[in-house]
């Protein structure tokens, strides 16, 4: 019979690499530097350069080989939105192409005619955001090497980011008044209970969280933040451009109104006060992301994967109803009603027992 093993959701002491993913870096430290969360290793851009191209030869009315003489300002130099790029004398008029985008004069094609313009990315100050030891540069990312504490989430919306973990809930289950947030949550990672509100995230965004951690998310609270519902939607299925506000929102269990599973508010309690980095699946080699508590242990062991067993506590990632369960079979080959076959566990919550695939079963800690 097969083993299935997957990565625990909350696991201690577990040495991690975390990939700082970097576009277009100015790398500011060097491979063994020691960092701090708030050591600044890189600026980078923050997100792709976008680039307008002006048919120049059709707009003046020349031919393309003609167009180099009609420019009034030189390839490589930077321009202003509406700021003009060619001009032409015709008779007592003069024609004049201004440039749609403030960048930069790239490229003239003089087979075509055609000046690029690149606007490049606005670029940041980039922080480590856990504490370890820079182990590799490559030219897209910096790899620290991390020992700490993890809990695992469903889906992280927006920017990693980081501070002290201020578990401001007192239950899991309960949504906190807007009145409980208050300077308190000013560069914290915010733990606020069951879910929150678009009322609350805009106080939230006014004090200057750093991140918020919530057991679930409803679409209405975030629809204010954005131009319509259909990039709301565009948000939701993975799409991050279009993230309107500057902290990240850690959802552990799913959208809705959903409690925080009992373990995951307890492990967040106990660590009060840590610093706590909110990080993408991607950048610490899960397939969830997780807040992560760095240690100051230069050691760690390694995060492996944990086999489903009989008796064993497990989180379910059933979208429409997660929650704590425990393991009341070995895997097996069930059917769903259309005859397709899919390896399956029995599984029993609040007296009930149900089939639930294995990939939606997660050993709840490490042994």
């Amino acid at each position: 019979m097969t083993t299935f093993a997957f990565a625990p959701v909350i696991a201690e002491d577990v040495e991690c690499v975390v990939r700082r993913l970097l576009v277009a870096p100015e790398v500011r430290v060097a491979a063994s530097q020691l960092v701090e969360p708030e050591t600044i290793i890189a600026t980078a851009a923050t997100g792709v350069s976008r680039a307008a191209r002006i048919a120049l030869a059709v707009e003046l009315g020349v031919a393309p080989g003609e167009v180099a003489r009609y420019l009034v300002r030189a390839l490589g130099e930077r321009v202003e939105a509406g700021e003009v790029v060619a001009a032409r004398r015709r008779g007592l008029r003069s024609l004049q192409v201004s440039s749609p985008i403030a960048g930069r004069l790239a490229t003239l094609d003089e087979q075509t005619g055609t000046l690029v313009v690149v606007a490049e990315a606005p670029r940041r100050p980039v922080p480590a955001l856990v504490a370890g030891e820079v182990i590799r540069i490559t030219e897209g990312a910096v790899e620290i090497r991390a020992v700490g504490d993890l809990v695992a989430g469903t889906v992280l919306l927006g920017p990693e980011s980081a501070g002290p973990l201020m578990v401001l809930a007192d239950r899991p289950d309960r949504e906190l008044p807007i009145d409980e947030f208050d300077e308190r949550c000013r560069g914290t990672v915010v733990v606020a209970g069951m879910t929150v509100s678009s009322a609350v995230l805009r106080r939230l965004l006014d004090i200057g969280a750093a991140g918020v951690i919530v057991g679930s998310l409803s679409v209405s609270a975030l629809e204010p933040f954005f131009r319509d519902l259909a990039q709301v939607r565009r948000v939701l299925t993975g799409f991050r451009g279009d993230w309107p506000l500057p902290f990240g929102i850690l959802v552990m269990e799913g959208f809705g109104r959903i409690a925080l599973a009992d373990p995951f508010f307890e492990a967040l309690r106990e660590r009060t006060g840590r610093w706590a980095a909110l990080l993408h699946g991607e950048s610490i080699g899960l397939d969830r992301p997780v807040c992560f508590t760095p240690s100051r242990g230069l050691h760690g062991r390694s995060l492996q994967p944990v086999p489903l067993s009989v008796g064993m506590p497990v989180h379910l990632r059933i979208p429409a109803g997660p929650g704590i369960a425990h393991v009341r079979s070995l895997p097996f080959l069930a059917r769903c009603l259309e005859g397709l076959a899919f390896e399956a566990v029995l599984v029993e919550r609040d007296g009930r027992v149900e089939t639930v695939p294995v990939d939606l079963v997660d050993p709840l800690e490490a042994p």
